[in-house]
């Protein structure tokens, strides 16, 4: 690679790009049709914020929940499939970065 920097250079761009959209249209995973619809019943009458969060599936388990223990599975799963998400959005941004100050730094001794 260090015959060629603007293959480092552009691959690190890349991978830059790529983890910073997925960072960006990433977020909650969405609930089901039919969770969101529940909460969206239950929540009416507690103003339009709480009626927007109920496509979110962590919140929507939440207020659909019978118990405790239901509750908790399910908002764990949400949450579970947020993160692994968000680590590799994270680890595409970091290759990036390094990738691009790699080429750059191979590029400027060059000269």
């Amino acid at each position: 690679m260090k015959k060629n920097p603007i293959v480092l250079i552009v691959l690190g761009l890349v991978l830059l790009v790529a983890g910073a959209v997925m960072q960006v249209t990433g977020g909650p995973p969405k609930a089901d049709a039919a969770q969101a619809q529940q909460c969206r019943d239950k929540m009416k009458d507690n103003g339009a914020d709480m009626v927007a969060r109920c496509d979110e599936a962590a919140f929507a388990a939440q207020m659909t929940a019978t118990d405790a223990d239901s509750a908790a599975r399910a908002i764990s799963a949400a949450n579970s499939s947020e993160i692994g998400g968000n680590a590799l959005a994270m680890l595409l941004i970091g290759l990036g970065v390094a990738l691009l100050l790699g080429g750059i730094v191979v590029s400027r001794q060059r000269r």
